[in-house]
């Protein structure tokens, strides 16, 4: 379990990195958002898969992160519409930050 929390941690770091940074938001990088993103979801999800009991928060992160999914994926083709999902990339980058606080505190115990 260690192992899949320390992958996703690394994963979700990635994700913050892009979402922080000054990078151009085009195409390309939507594309590396959303491969990132989907990269941390299914390790997310397969994590949760391992574990029998799964917090409501953790689901309701992992929906969020699947949502985030077809958000994305939209705007790996129309970058020009970023400025309509604005509220949503910021949501994204809390929720992003809070995964990585949950995760440290796991990794931590």
């Amino acid at each position: 379990m260690k192992n899949v929390l320390s992958e996703a941690k690394k994963q979700f770091q990635n994700i913050s990195n892009l979402l922080s940074s000054q990078e151009k938001r085009n195409n390309d990088y939507f594309t590396k958002l959303s491969i990132a993103t989907e990269e941390a979801y299914f390790t997310m999800n397969s994590g949760m898969c391992s574990n029998s009991t799964v917090c409501h928060e953790c689901a309701d992160h992992r929906d969020f992160v699947r949502t985030m999914m077809d958000v994305l994926g939209e705007l790996e083709v129309n970058a020009s519409a970023a400025n309509t999902y604005t509220n949503k990339l910021s949501q994204y980058s809390e929720r992003v930050n809070k995964i990585l606080k949950n995760i440290e505190t796991v990794l931590a115990s």
